[in-house]
């Protein structure tokens, strides 16, 4: 059976959730991509690790701050994130996976394996490799 490790993408593009909006948006025509995974650098000395601390989607840009009339360049994308963010584990067969999503009106998933984040799948790679299946 496929599991989220067949269906995930690996190469997660990421955005510092101080950078604004507009940064986002960019960075997401210029990959041709739908979400970045939202980084934080930790700001004691020994904790300088980026981390992962929520999503930004085309979706979260729309409704959270175009309809809301925001100023874009001054939105930094921690306003507008996704978070919670959903994960779930690399071996999570993909029908329960999908059904996970609708559950959670969500249209991207996290990835981890161990609980490191180690990919990302979207609703449409979900669904491609769903119809594969049948």
């Amino acid at each position: 059976m496929k599991t989220l490790a067949n269906a995930m993408i690996t190469a997660l593009e990421t955005i510092s959730d101080k950078a604004d909006v507009i940064a986002a948006a960019k960075r997401m025509r210029e990959k041709q991509i739908g979400s970045l995974a939202v980084v934080r650098r930790g700001t004691l000395m020994r904790d300088r690790e980026e981390r992962i601390i929520g999503l930004i989607t085309e979706t979260d840009i729309i409704r959270k701050a175009v309809a809301e009339e925001r100023n874009l360049a001054a939105t930094t994308v921690d306003m507008v994130m996704s978070n919670p963010m959903v994960a779930v584990e690399a071996s999570w067969p993909l029908p329960e996976a999908y059904q996970m999503m609708k559950d959670a009106g969500v249209r991207h998933l996290l990835v981890t394996q161990h609980d490191v984040v180690v990919g990302l799948v979207s609703l449409r790679d979900l669904l491609v490799h769903l119809h594969e299946i049948s």
